[in-house]
């Protein structure tokens, strides 16, 4: 039955997930409705066979994406910061940052320019705000 329900399942982990929820929602209520013996013999059945074959699959589909995030290779949860980011953002300046973001394609050259003209523009005003204080020294 897991490879029928994958076979046939979107093949994106979130989308897995969604099915797999949906059936969630709709095989309980339908397992309920099977316990309490709800109308004649075959509704009771019909309503738990549904239920069980529903849940079968959010059972499969969870597995599935389960087992998927557990073969992911080097893969940091979203709630812990990489080390090697912290470390790179640390020792890094504001015009090697700006050159390593124009470099990965995030930013055009217009506004890496223009962006770089500000920064020149501060540190220039930085240094001209220490040496009088230097020179107190």
């Amino acid at each position: 039955m897991y490879n029928l329900v994958h076979r046939y399942a979107p093949e994106s982990p979130g989308g897995r997930t969604a099915v797999a929820v949906v059936s969630s929602l709709v095989g309980v209520p339908s397992l309920i409705l099977a316990i309490m013996g709800s109308g004649s013999n075959l509704h009771t059945l019909l309503f738990l066979l549904a239920g069980l074959a529903l849940l079968a699959v959010a059972w499969c589909l969870t597995l599935g994406v389960v087992r998927q995030a557990n073969e992911a290779p080097n893969t940091v949860p979203l709630t812990e910061p990489r080390a090697d980011a912290v470390s790179e953002s640390s020792t890094e300046t504001p015009i090697e940052t700006l050159r390593r973001r124009y470099a990965e394609g995030e930013l055009s050259d217009d506004a890496f320019q223009r962006q770089l003209d500000n920064l020149l523009e501060s540190e220039s005003l930085g240094q001209d705000e220490r040496e009088p204080a230097q020179m107190l020294e």
